[in-house]
C-alpha cells in the first residue's frame, strides 16, 4: 500500500514492526525481504513516485568543497533513491578489503569476506545482473579469451568483471510489489526530521516527520533503520540531538568522519603492442545475456607487498567533447549530450563529466566529424539508440569505440583511503523543514594522489617487462592533474562506520548504532574503508544480512514470554 503523507492529518501517527526512511535500493530490498517474512513494514520515503525540484533542495549541501558534487546530481530524494540515476554496475568489494593492510591505518572491518560473500546471490538476485561471477576466467564463454592477448596474469590481472543490471530502477521495478504488499506501506512525501529519544537518551521513543507543507507526523516501530544514504542518513543522526548533544550514535566523535567516495580520473593512455583487432575494448555478454565489462585488478598480494591500495582500471574513449579525436561516433554522442535532449539520456552527473573536460568543443567541428563518415554515424545512432533505449529486456550500458592504433585512455578507479579530516558536519544554515543542512569536506590526502601515480608506474612497468605495450601520461605533471581531476560524492562511505567496539565508530557489526537496541543503519556509510568497487552492490548487500538479524530479533520478541501471563 502506498499513501501520500500529504492526506494525513497533522499529528497522525503511523506505528509497524519495522520503520525504513528511505526507499532505496536499501530501503526497498529491506522492506520487502522483512514483509516475505511476516512482518508488518513502514516505508518512509522524503520524495514520491516522480521528481520534484522543492523536496530534492532539502538536500542541498552548503560550503565550497571543490572535490564534492552538487547533491542533486549525486542523490535523488525519490522512490528508488538513487538507481533513478544509477548506471546499474554491480562490483562487489574483494577479500583484500577485509584484510589487516598497512595503507589504510588502523580502519578495521567488524565482518569478514566470508560472511559478507554468502549474500552476493541474493543481491544479484535484486539487481537482476546474473550470477555472483565476477572473474572472465570462470565464465563459460568468455574464458577462453583475454582482454589483452597473451596477458600472464598473477600480479596483475585482466579478468576482473564488473557486471550491470538491466539497469534496475528499484522504484519502477519493484514499485508494484510495494504497493499490493499488505505488509508494506510506502508513505510518500514524508520526510523524518529527527530520532526522538527517551529521556533517559538509551533507547528510541519514535520518529517525527514532517511534509512539505508542515503537517507533522509520529512513527513508532519495534525496530527503526536508516536507509537514506551516506549524506542523509548521518544528518539525521546529527539533527537528533534532544538528548545527544552531538548528535544520536556521536558517543566517540566519529559521526560524520572518514567519509570517503574514490580516487578517479583519466590521466595516461595505454599502449598495446598485440594486434588491434584482438583487444576487448567494451561491454561483452555473459551467458545469460546480462552485460559485462573486464577490468585490469592488482592480486591481494601485489597490493600488500607494495602497500597500494586497492584499484581497478579500465579501457575507455578519448575525451569526447574535444573535435580533435575526429571520430563521428564520438561526436555524435557529444552532440547529443550538449543538446537539451541530453538530460533525457544519462544522468547529469554523468553527462557534465563528458561534455565539461576543459578542453576544445567547437560544435561546427564535431558536426564535420559526423558529415565526414555520415553513414558510419547513422549506422551506429540507429544500433545504439535501439540497444540502449528500445530493446526490450537488458540495455547496452553504453559504448567504447575501437582505436585502429590499439591506444586507449585507462580510467583510474582506486580506493580513497580513510581519513579522519574527511569529514561532514552540521551547519547553522537550515532547509525548508528546519532540518541543518551538511557542510562537506571531501578530503583527497597527498597519499592518494601519489598512490594513484605508484599505480600507473607498476602497470607500466607489466607491461614493458612482459612485451604487451607501455603507459603515456596525458599531462606533463599527472599528480597535479590528477589532483585538478578528482571529484566525488556520488559514492558517499564511511561517515557512521562500523566498529567492534563503540569507541571506534558508530555502528556495531549488525549495524545497529552502538548503545541502541532498537536503532539501525542500511548505507554506504557504514562503510569502513571504500575499496575499489562502487558503493550499491554493497549497499544491498548489507542490507540483506540486516534482513536476516532483524528477521532474528524479532523472532525472538515474539518467542519470549509474557510476564503478565
Amino acid at each position: 500500500m502506498q499513501i501520500d503523507a500529504a492526506r494525513l492529518p497533522t499529528g497522525a501517527t503511523l506505528a509497524a514492526e519495522v520503520a525504513i526512511v528511505g526507499a532505496g535500493p536499501a530501503g526497498i530490498t529491506l522492506a520487502l525481504e522483512l514483509a516475505d517474512a511476516g512482518h508488518q513494514v513502514l516505508l518512509i520515503e522524503s520524495g514520491g513516485s516522480s521528481y520534484s525540484r522543492d523536496v530534492q533542495r532539502l538536500g542541498d549541501t552548503i560550503g565550497n568543497d571543490v572535490f564534492h558534487a552538487p547533491m542533486s546530481a549525486a542523490t535523488r530524494r525519490q522512490i528508488g533513491g538513487t538507481s533513478n540515476l544509477w548506471s546499474g554496475r554491480c562490483v562487489p568489494f574483494d577479500p583484500v578489503d577485509f584484510q589487516q593492510r598497512e595503507i589504510v591505518g588502523d580502519a578495521r572491518w567488524p565482518v569478514s569476506y566470508g560472511e559478507l560473500e554468502k549474500y552476493f546471490a541474493r543481491a544479484c538476485g535484486w539487481f537482476k545482473c546474473g550470477q555472483p561471477t565476477f572473474d572472465s576466467a570462470q565464465v563459460p564463454n568468455l574464458a577462453g579469451h583475454s582482454l589483452i592477448p597473451g596477458w600472464p596474469g598473477g600480479e596483475i590481472r585482466a579478468t576482473s568483471l564488473e557486471r550491470y543490471s538491466l539497469p534496475t530502477n528499484f522504484g519502477r521495478v519493484y514499485g508494484a510489489r510495494l504497493k499490493s504488499s499488505p505488509l508494506v506501506t510506502l508513505v510518500s512525501d514524508l520526510t523524518c526530521t529527527e530520532i526522538v529519544c527517551r529521556p533517559d537518551g538509551r533507547s528510541i521513543e519514535r520518529l517525527a516527520a514532517r511534509t512539505l507543507a508542515g503537517n507533522e507526523v509520529r512513527v513508532r516501530a519495534k525496530r527503526y533503520v536508516l536507509a537514506a544514504g551516506g549524506v542523509e542518513t548521518t544528518r539525521l543522526l546529527f539533527a537528533s540531538n534532544r538528548h545527544h548533544a552531538a548528535g544520536v550514535g556521536n558517543h566517540s566523535g566519529h559521526l560524520g568522519r572518514w567519509y570517503m567516495g574514490h580516487v578517479g580520473a583519466s590521466i595516461a593512455r595505454a599502449h598495446f603492442s598485440t594486434p588491434p583487432e584482438a583487444t576487448i575494448y567494451g561491454f561483452e555478454r555473459d551467458p545469460e545475456g546480462v552485460y559485462v565489462r573486464r577490468r585490469f585488478t592488482f592480486s591481494q598480494d601485489y597490493q600488500i607487498e607494495h602497500d597500494l591500495p586497492n584499484i581497478a582500471m579500465y579501457l575507455e574513449n578519448p575525451d569526447m567533447s574535444d573535435p580533435s579525436h575526429g571520430n563521428a561516433i564520438l561526436s555524435v554522442i557529444y552532440l547529443i549530450l550538449a543538446s537539451p535532449l541530453g538530460r533525457h539520456v544519462i544522468s547529469e552527473g554523468v553527462r557534465q563529466s563528458k561534455i565539461d573536460t576543459g578542453s576544445s568543443n567547437s560544435t561546427w567541428l564535431h558536426i564535420r566529424n559526423v558529415v565526414r563518415h555520415l553513414p558510419q554515424a547513422i549506422s551506429f545512432a540507429l544500433r545504439f539508440g535501439y540497444e540502449r533505449f528500445v530493446r526490450p529486456g537488458r540495455k547496452v550500458p553504453g559504448f567504447v569505440v575501437p582505436s585502429p592504433s590499439n591506444s586507449y585512455p585507462l580510467y583510474y578507479h582506486g580506493e580513497h583511503l580513510p581519513n579522519y579530516d574527511s569529514c561532514i558536519a552540521p551547519s547553522s544554515e537550515t532547509d525548508a523543514l528546519g532540518m541543518p543542512r551538511i557542510r562537506t569536506n571531501l578530503h583527497f590526502s597527498d597519499e592518494d594522489i601519489r598512490n594513484g601515480i605508484r599505480a600507473h608506474e607498476h602497470l607500466d612497468r607489466y607491461l614493458r617487462r612482459h612485451g604487451l605495450g607501455h603507459l603515456e601520461y596525458l599531462f606533463e605533471d599527472p599528480e597535479e592533474e590528477l589532483r585538478k581531476r578528482l571529484l566525488d560524492g556520488y559514492h558517499q562511505a564511511g561517515t557512521t562506520r562500523m566498529s567492534d567496539r563503540p569507541q571506534d565508530g558508530v555502528l556495531n557489526p549488525h549495524l545497529g548504532v552502538h548503545g541502541f537496541e532498537e536503532l539501525f543503519v542500511a548505507s554506504s556509510s557504514a562503510f569502513v574503508t571504500s575499496g575499489q568497487a562502487n558503493s550499491t552492490f554493497m549497499i544491498v548487500v548489507l542490507a540483506l544480512r540486516l534482513a536476516d538479524h532483524l528477521r532474528r530479533g524479532l523472532r525472538l520478541d515474539t518467542e519470549a514470554p509474557n510476564p503478565a501471563a
